[in-house]
């Protein structure tokens, strides 16, 4: 029987011209020029999940976003397996401030694609950008000893990235109190950077926040002054200076490095909160109120800027703004303790006892050794003529804070009402003598003495 004959073999498309072309101009970063390629091979081709990637990417660098995304979600549909397409989802909702969105694509990505090394640090980012620096910190602690293993394996290559993952870690240690563990990382992320002059400068500023929390102002200034001489047009390595001038005690000269990150990054929010510090420890409050007005308009979900903004406006006895202020954060996390303890000072500026009284036992039952909330607490009961009560509290807080010139204060107010002239003249003059600018604690001396 005679054998069929085999089938014709078949022969490939030839390849399309506009994507050939358009490919070309991408890689040559022609993102205009590439556009009308890609759309037109789309036309022909129909959804195919490539050439929607490649006309993504050509829509999001002309800063349609949207459209962007609603190509690379297509995309997604049309191949879910891809780790590029989730990968690049994730930096659209990213850019968009979806940020929750964001580490969950990006989680998606490292499950289809483990050894994804830019979406592991750009998971570790959005953990830091949300404030979850504890998570930030095991997955760059992962992601470092990964490296490290790799690095004793002949993988020198692989320094510069460990270079920049432990700079990364050195910072989330640093926000997470952790700063001489923060040190040691950043050293070692100094050592792996070599030459690398950007990233020696950013290592440095970060070494010097970490010096700066624990007390090294000096050493903080010199390196941060360091880091900006080798990139003196960086708005982070800017605003780093001025930080750790301000809690150096040395505001004045922390203005005008400020100002400078300012009007390199006019959105820069962390800057702008600095600044209003800076401006109302000289004493220029309005100037202060009006830039964290400023952050709040841009960010207005920012904890801090509301925490900080209430704390100037109970300092400049404007009460009742700052209840509201506070009002949409507190309806949104109503167990946020520095919140709570912010409203407790409110409602004490307008004389709404009982109430401060409980925001502020609300707050200490949630975090019952935070020192301000033990002294705000105890102070408000001695209003409420309950001062036995209070005594307690304020000693607690002494013990937990010693020497603080707030606590001091607030303490010897209580001795003197519960007649203990002396011990409270002690307290007094203790608070005196650690900030002599303490109104409340001349004002009780005053009092004891007359």
């Amino acid at each position: 029987m005679a054998l069929a004959p085999p089938p014709p073999a078949r022969t490939p498309p030839p390849p399309d011209p506009d994507l050939q072309t358009g490919l070309q101009y991408l890689k040559a970063g022609w993102f205009d020029r590439a556009e009308p390629l890609f759309r037109s091979a789309l036309a022909r081709h129909g959804d195919r999940p490539d050439i929607l990637h490649f006309l993504a990417v050509c829509v999001s660098q002309r800063g349609a976003l949207a459209d962007a995304e609603a190509l690379w979600r297509k995309a997604l549909a049309k191949d879910p397996n891809e780790p590029m397409l989730s990968y690049n989802l994730a930096l659209v909702a990213r850019r968009l401030g979806r940020l929750d969105e964001a580490a969950r694509r990006l989680r998606d990505t490292i499950r289809r694609a483990p050894t994804h090394v830019e979406a592991r640090l750009a998971l570790a980012s959005i953990h830091m950008d949300l404030g979850r620096y504890a998570a930030a910190e095991r997955e760059l602690a992962e992601f470092v000893a990964n490296l490290d293993q790799a690095i004793e394996k002949g993988g020198d290559t692989l320094k510069p990235l460990q270079a920049r993952a432990r700079n990364m870690l050195g910072y989330a240690l640093y926000r997470l109190g952790n700063s001489s563990a923060a040190i040691e990382v950043l050293d070692m992320a100094l050592a792996d950077a070599g030459d690398d002059g950007e990233r020696r400068a950013q290592i440095l500023g970060d070494r010097a926040l970490a010096l700066g929390a624990l007390g090294h102002h000096e050493e903080a200034v010199a390196g941060a002054r360091q880091a900006l001489e080798m990139a003196p047009d960086s708005a982070g390595l800017n605003h780093a200076l001025g930080f750790v001038l301000h809690f150096a005690g040395r505001p004045d000269e922390a203005i005008p490095a400020i100002r400078r990150a300012l009007d390199l990054d006019p959105t820069f929010a962390a800057a702008l909160k600095t600044l209003a510090l800076a401006e109302a420890a000289v004493g220029r409050k309005d100037e202060a109120v009006e830039l964290l007005q400023r952050a709040r308009r841009e960010s207005p979900a920012d904890r801090d800027v509301v925490l900080q903004l209430s704390l100037l406006q109970v300092d400049r006895k404007e009460f009742a703004d700052a209840l509201q202020t506070l009002e949409p954060r507190l309806k949104e996390s109503p167990d946020d303790v520095r919140v709570l303890n912010n409203q407790g000072l409110a409602l004490r500026g307008l004389k709404r006892f009982e109430e401060a009284r409980r925001a502020l036992k609300r707050a200490s039952r949630l975090s019952t050794d935070d020192p301000l909330v033990l002294t705000n607490l105890g102070s408000v009961l001695v209003d409420l003529g309950r001062a036995a009560e209070a005594r307690s509290l304020h000693e607690h807080a002494l013990r937990v804070l010693p020497g603080d010139p707030r606590l001091l204060g607030h303490y010897g107010i209580c001795l003197a009402a519960l007649g203990e002239r002396e011990r409270a003249r002690e307290a007094l003059d203790s608070a005196l003598a650690a900030d002599p600018n303490n109104a409340e604690a001349l004002d009780a001396l005053v009092k004891l003495n007359t």
